[in-house]
């Protein structure tokens, strides 16, 4: 997957190492949002948050959840669901490409949470990462370290 990306970044810029990315840049590196949303998946940066609700909810007939109450979300846990993420331990950035993604939930998938309280600053957050990711990838390549 890393060589992946370096080939995408290579398709980009060429050999010109010297080249700092643009916005449209940072837009065509397809694939590195793709290994960057598996990364956040397996890892969100905000591993639970909380909500109070601020009225009734009802789900069915049988369950009503009565105003006030603190609900939290384990983005960590939501992320490895098996019914929405097959082999949720496997690192698998074509989870993300739209033929895969388009019929799952908005909420099923929430690193920088979702809905009106979700971070302002996600946008953002996806170019530092695509902008960090690619000077490291350009640079180096990282090989696993291995106990002896």
């Amino acid at each position: 997957m890393q060589q992946r990306v370096y080939e995408e970044i290579q398709a980009i810029f060429g050999n010109d190492h010297m080249i700092s990315p643009t916005y449209q840049d940072l837009q065509e590196m397809k694939y590195l949002e793709l290994v960057i949303k598996e990364s956040l998946r397996l890892y969100p940066p905000v591993p639970s948050f909380s909500r109070i609700l601020n009225q009734e909810a009802k789900f069915d007939d049988k369950i009503k959840l009565p105003k006030g109450l603190t609900l939290t979300l384990y983005a960590l846990l939501l992320h490895r669901d098996p019914s929405v993420f097959p082999d949720p331990e496997k690192f698998d950035p074509d989870r993300f490409l739209p033929e895969n993604s388009t019929k799952r939930s908005p909420y099923a998938y929430v690193p920088f949470s979702a809905g009106s309280r979700n971070c302002i600053g996600q946008r953002f957050a996806m170019l530092e990462l695509k902008s960090t990711v690619f000077k490291i990838i350009r640079q180096f390549e990282l090989l696993p370290v291995y106990n002896h």
